[in-house]
C-alpha cells in the first residue's frame, strides 16, 4: 500500500469547490449541440447537388455525439454525411475538441476514395490555397493536429501529393480552426463545408 497522503492543490481546491465550473462547461457544450444542430441542417441543403453520386450515403441522417477525454479532454462531433463500412468510408466529421480548436475532416476509405481519387490529385493548387491540412498519422480515428498526425498542404510539395495520397489506405484532410473564434462558428462552419464540397465536385 501506498501511504502518501492525498490531497489537492489550492487550485484543485478551488474548483472542486465551485459547482460554477461544470455548469458553465455543460453550458458550452449545450451551445456547441446547438451550432452543431444548426450546421446539419445547412449540410444537408448545401449537398442537395451532389445527391444523384452520393445516393447511398444521403439516406443516412446526420449524427452528433460527444465524449469527455480525447485525449483527457471533452470533445462533441458531428458527422454528415456518414457512411461508415469495414472497407469503405464517406465522412465529413465537424469536431469541437476542448481548449484545442474546431475543426471539418474530409475521410475517404475504399471505393470512395478510388471515386474522387483523381480529383483531390489534380486539386492540389486549390487545396492549399484554402488551407487544408494533410492526413499523415497511421491511426484514421486520431483527430489531433500534431505533427506526426496533420501537416499543412501548404508545406507539401506538388510532385510530392500523390507519393502521400498513396502512402496509406485512407485520405484525410482538414480544416482547423481555433476555439477562440467560438463566435464566428455559425458563419465559418457552413463555408468550410462548401470548401469540401468543392473538392469533390468535378
Amino acid at each position: 500500500m501506498n501511504d502518501a497522503k492525498i490531497g489537492l492543490s489550492t487550485e484543485e481546491l478551488n474548483l472542486v469547490t465551485d459547482p460554477q465550473v461544470i455548469l458553465t462547461k455543460n453550458a458550452v457544450i449545450d451551445k456547441v449541440y446547438q451550432l452543431f444542430g444548426k450546421l446539419s441542417l445547412e449540410m444537408q441543403q448545401r449537398i442537395q447537388p451532389m445527391a444523384k453520386e452520393l445516393d447511398e450515403v444521403m439516406d443516412i441522417p446526420p449524427k452528433i455525439s460527444r465524449g469527455e477525454s480525447y485525449l483527457e479532454l471533452p470533445y462533441v462531433i458531428l458527422d454528415f454525411p456518414r457512411y461508415f463500412r469495414p472497407h469503405d468510408i464517406f465522412a465529413i466529421r465537424t469536431m469541437f475538441w476542448w481548449g484545442n480548436f474546431f475543426s471539418m475532416t474530409l475521410h475517404l476509405k475504399g471505393n470512395f476514395r478510388e471515386h474522387y481519387h483523381q480529383r483531390i490529385i489534380e486539386k492540389f493548387r486549390e487545396i492549399s490555397e484554402l488551407e487544408f491540412f494533410a492526413g499523415i498519422g497511421t491511426d484514421e480515428w486520431e483527430h489531433h493536429f500534431g505533427e506526426d498526425n496533420y501537416i499543412s498542404v501548404q508545406m507539401i510539395e506538388a510532385d510530392e501529393w500523390q507519393a502521400l495520397y498513396e502512402a496509406r489506405d485512407f485520405t484525410k484532410i482538414a480544416l482547423k480552426f481555433p476555439v477562440s473564434d467560438f463566435n464566428k462558428m455559425e458563419e465559418i462552419l457552413p463555408g468550410a463545408f462548401d470548401r469540401i464540397i468543392g473538392i469533390l465536385k468535378k
